[in-house]
C-alpha cells in the first residue's frame, strides 16, 4: 500500500449483512487508484463493445471519460477545487465506488500536473476480508435505497443480481431498498427483456432503451401479451430500435393501439403519432378532455348505487336539480348539432 498520509488516519464502522466493517479514510496518491471493469455500471457496457472482464485500466478509462456526464463531472470538481464525496477503494487501490471521480482526477492532474490538489485524494478504505455480498450492500445503500442515484438499467441489474445471484428474496429487496414489490418485479422483468434484446440485436444505444421496457412491463396488458406469445417480445424490440416508439412514454399508448385495427395498421405503417391520430378517431375520449368527462359520467350514472336512486325516488331538490341540469345541456346540445341524441 502507497499511502502518503499527511494527517492522521481515522477509522469507522459500518454494518453490512450483519457484520461490522471497520473503515479507514486514508490519503491515497490518485496515480496508485485502479479502476475497476467490475463494477455494476460498467460490466454490462464493457461486455457488449467485447471487453468484460478482460478489460484494462485504459479501456474503462476511456469508456468513462467518453461519457458526457463525466466530463460535466470533471467541471464540477474543477469548480469545487476537489471532491465532495470520498472515493471507496479495496487495500490494494481497486476502486470500488468512484471510478468517474478517479478519471476526472486524472484529467484534471493531466491537464495541471503541478497541481498539488490533483495528486492525492482521500479515500475510504475497506477491510481485505469484505465479502462480494457485502459490497452489493454497500452499493445498494448508496445508490438505489441511497440519494446518489444510478440510471435505471443500472439499479436494475443490481436488483436483478441480488435475487439471481445472491438469492435474496422480493421481502429482503423490498425492506432494504424501499421498494414495492410490483416495483421490484417490473425492474427485474424489465432488465432480463432489455438485456436479451441488447444480445439479440447489438444497439449500441441498448442500455439506454431500458425505459422502454420499464413502461412495458408496467402495463399489465403487455404482459400478458407476452406470455401468451414469446415472439411479441421480439416484435417490440423491433418496434424500439426501428423508431415507431420514439420516447418511453409511447409504450404506454400501446395497448389500446393493439386492440384497434386502424390505429395498429398506421402504427406499423408510419410509427406512433399516426397511430395515435386513429385512436382519437374511433375514441375521441382519449385526446378530449371533454369526452372524458363524457364517459366518466356516464359510467357514473350506469353504475348508480340503490342509495342514490332512493334519494332521487324520493325527490331530493339538489340532486333531482343535478340530474335536470345535465338533462337541459343534452337538449340543447341536441338544438344546435341537429343530431338525434337518444336511443
Amino acid at each position: 500500500m502507497t499511502t502518503t498520509s499527511q494527517t492522521p488516519e481515522s477509522t469507522m464502522s459500518i454494518w453490512l449483512g450483519g457484520k461490522e466493517l471497520k473503515v479507514t479514510r486514508e490519503l491515497w496518491r490518485v496515480s496508485d487508484l485502479r479502476l475497476d471493469p467490475r463494477n455494476p455500471r460498467l460490466g454490462f457496457k464493457l461486455r457488449v463493445l467485447g471487453k468484460g472482464v478482460a478489460a484494462t485500466d485504459k479501456d474503462v478509462y476511456n469508456l468513462l471519460w467518453d461519457m458526457e456526464k463525466v466530463k460535466d463531472l470533471f467541471q464540477s470538481i474543477k469548480q469545487n477545487g476537489g471532491l465532495i464525496e470520498d472515493p471507496i477503494i479495496y487495500d490494494d487501490g481497486l476502486v470500488i465506488e468512484g471510478n468517474c471521480r478517479t478519471v476526472c482526477l486524472r484529467e484534471l492532474r493531466k491537464h495541471s500536473p503541478k497541481d498539488k490538489r490533483w495528486q492525492q485524494v482521500w479515500v475510504r478504505v475497506l477491510p481485505a476480508d469484505v465479502t462480494e455480498e457485502q459490497l452489493m450492500l454497500l452499493l445498494g445503500e448508496l445508490h438505489v435505497a441511497g440519494k446518489i442515484e444510478w440510471r435505471a438499467f443500472d439499479q436494475a441489474e443490481y436488483v436483478w443480481r441480488m435475487n439471481k445471484v445472491f438469492g435474496k428474496n422480493y421481502d429482503y429487496l423490498a425492506s432494504h431498498l424501499r421498494w414495492s414489490r410490483s416495483k421490484l418485479t417490473q425492474k427485474i422483468l424489465a432488465y432480463e427483456e432489455s438485456k436479451a434484446y441488447i444480445e439479440r440485436t447489438a444497439d449500441p444505444d441498448g442500455i439506454n432503451r431500458f425505459s422502454h421496457f420499464e413502461e412495458f412491463m408496467k402495463k399489465r396488458e403487455l404482459r400478458d401479451k407476452r406470455e401468451e406469445d414469446p415472439n411479441f417480445m421480439v416484435q417490440f424490440g423491433d418496434w424500439v430500435k426501428g423508431g415507431k416508439l420514439p420516447d418511453a412514454k409511447d409504450v404506454r399508448l400501446l395497448p389500446p393501439i393493439l386492440e384497434t385495427e386502424e390505429a395498429y395498421k398506421a402504427f406499423l405503417k408510419a410509427g406512433i403519432r399516426q397511430a395515435v391520430e386513429e385512436l382519437h378517431k374511433s375514441n375521441p375520449s382519449l385526446g378530449s378532455n371533454f369526452y372524458s368527462s363524457l364517459d366518466r359520467a356516464s359510467e357514473e350514472l350506469e353504475n348508480i348505487s340503490l342509495a342514490e336512486i332512493r334519494e332521487l325516488k324520493a325527490g331530493d331538490k339538489p340532486r333531482v336539480e343535478k340530474i335536470r341540469r345535465l338533462v337541459r345541456a343534452i337538449a340543447r346540445l341536441r338544438e344546435f348539432t341537429g343530431e338525434e341524441l337518444g336511443e
